[in-house]
């Protein structure tokens, strides 16, 4: 089951493809992502005071006014550099998972969904705690692991469902193990 393939398209076009289409499918799979915490709120209002994507950059030296400010959309207060943050990240796996699959076909297992759920137990169950960003995974309500568990397989296909439909579009067929 774990294989590693030689793609035939040269590396420099499987890497500029994987950024663009990352981009797109990293955009696309953060709003998801957003959508579903809308639904499902992996954390309390208490906690989300300063959500983990504020904790971090206050970790990295920015300023609780910094990381607090906002925007108003009609009466609604957007924070967003927490925005900036969360697209980021999704940006930048979504370029990993695109180029990875290329090379390692185990990434895309259950249409990317394994690839979202390896990415919530590294961040939110790993390295998060242990950075202090977030409290340890026995210490987190379940709602928030059930958000988190299902939000990060559900963008995790996204990212999948949207470089599928970007490489099958690609008339050079650059990215194929989608």
């Amino acid at each position: 089951m774990f294989t590693v393939t030689k793609p035939t398209a040269p590396v420099g076009t499987i890497i500029l493809k994987s950024l663009w289409y990352g981009f797109i499918a990293g955009m696309i799979s953060g709003m998801v992502k957003i959508g579903w915490e809308v639904i499902f709120p992996p954390r309390t209002i208490e906690r989300n005071a300063t959500n983990p994507p504020q904790t971090l950059l206050e970790q990295f030296g920015m300023a609780t006014e910094q990381t607090h400010d906002f925007v108003m959309f009609g009466d609604q207060q957007v924070f967003y550099l927490a925005l900036i943050i969360h697209f980021a990240f999704s940006i930048v796996c979504a370029m990993v998972y695109l180029f990875a699959a290329q090379y390692l076909p185990i990434t895309s297992l259950w249409q990317g969904a394994a690839f979202g759920l390896v990415v919530w137990v590294f961040f939110h169950l790993i390295l998060m705690p242990a950075m202090g960003t977030v409290p340890a995974a026995w210490d987190q309500p379940w709602e928030e692991h059930f958000s988190e568990l299902f939000g990060h397989a559900v963008w995790g296909w996204a990212i999948a469902a949207c470089g599928f439909f970007l490489a099958q579009k690609d008339r050079a067929k650059t990215l194929v193990n989608l």
